[in-house]
């Protein structure tokens, strides 16, 4: 069984582009998108307990709902919740920043192995990706009890 690195994952780009890139990473044969009339929200439904994050290896996004406000042209999306084994792979997010031109930004902590990950993904390209080790995981780390 993996030890799991949780935090959130953003993203960021022009409203279409971040709904294109979501229904490219959520949607599958667990999960349904509903559209507001006017297209400034989506919500996602899944009949699993969680948001398999399609095209990568054992990330989820661990609710059963995911309600996004696109209301302005340029806008930022985080998702609460995400979750990867072991720790956060930016590769596989490269693709999906690429195609649809969003920038990605993951943020996780992982108290078993005692490390935080930050990384930031720009027009597919890996612009940081830091592992930052503690000597006083508990005492350091904000949220120091997510992940493991």
């Amino acid at each position: 069984m993996p030890n799991w690195a949780k935090g959130s994952l953003k993203l960021r780009g022009k409203s279409e582009n971040i709904a294109s890139a979501l229904k490219e990473m959520l949607l599958n044969d667990t999960s349904t998108l509903k559209e507001a009339w006017d297209g400034t929200l989506l919500r996602f439904d899944s009949t699993a307990p969680y948001f398999y994050i399609n095209k990568t290896r054992r990330a989820f996004i661990d609710q059963k709902q995911i309600e996004v406000w696109l209301e302005e042209k340029f806008c930022i999306v985080e998702l609460d919740n995400f979750k990867q084994a072991w720790s956060a792979i930016p590769e596989n997010y490269q693709e999906i920043s690429s195609k649809f031109d969003v920038d990605i930004k993951i943020f996780t902590f992982e108290c078993g192995m005692e490390f935080t990950q930050e990384i930031e993904i720009s027009k597919g390209k890996i612009i940081k990706d830091i592992c930052f080790k503690y000597d006083d995981y508990q005492w350091e780390v904000p949220f120091s009890n997510l992940g493991g």
